[in-house]
C-alpha cells in the first residue's frame, strides 16, 4: 500500500485517500476534505493558477461550493505509484441553477499518506460556457436598472 492515510483503523491506499477526498467535497464536508491534506498542501487549477496552503485552499473551496449542488463525480481511472496518483473523469455539478459537465484529469502528490499538491487539467472555456459566462473572462453583465 502506498499511503499512510487511515480511515477505520485501516492503511488507505491513494486510491482510497482520493475517492474519501471526492465524497467529503461531494457531502460540502470542507473540514474532511482539508483533513485529507498536510498544512502546506498546494492546489493548482491549472487554467487559473496556484493556492498555497489550507486556508488558502479553504477559501477558495467555500467560494465556489456557493450555489453549487448535485456534485457528482464519475471516474474512470486512478493511476498510483509511491508518492503520487493520476485520476480521469468527469466533474458533474449544478452551480445557479446551470449545469456542468466538465472532462478532468487531475495529479495528486502525496506526503505521508496525505495530499500535499494536486493539479486539476480542464478546459476552462468549458466551465465558462456552460454557466454562462462571458469566455473572456471578464465579469457577466449586469442587468440594467429598470
Amino acid at each position: 500500500l502506498f499511503s499512510a492515510a487511515t480511515q477505520g483503523g485501516a492503511v488507505m491506499s491513494h486510491a482510497d485517500t482520493i475517492q474519501a477526498y471526492y465524497a467529503a467535497w461531494v457531502a460540502d464536508d470542507l473540514d474532511t476534505v482539508m483533513g485529507y491534506c498536510t498544512d502546506d498542501v498546494v492546489a493548482i487549477n491549472v487554467p487559473i493558477g496556484p493556492l498555497r496552503g489550507k486556508p488558502a485552499v479553504r477559501d477558495f473551496a467555500a467560494r465556489f461550493g456557493r450555489g453549487v449542488t448535485d456534485k457528482r463525480y464519475e471516474i474512470h481511472r486512478i493511476l498510483e505509484s509511491a508518492d503520487s496518483a493520476v485520476v480521469e473523469g468527469v466533474e458533474n455539478y449544478s452551480k445557479n441553477g446551470r449545469q456542468v459537465s466538465l472532462p478532468y484529469m487531475s495529479t495528486f502528490l502525496f506526503r505521508d499518506g496525505h495530499i500535499c499538491e494536486w493539479r486539476d487539467y480542464f478546459d476552462l472555456q468549458t466551465v465558462l460556457q456552460q454557466l454562462g459566462l462571458p469566455l473572456d473572462g471578464s465579469p457577466p453583465a449586469r442587468p440594467a436598472a429598470g
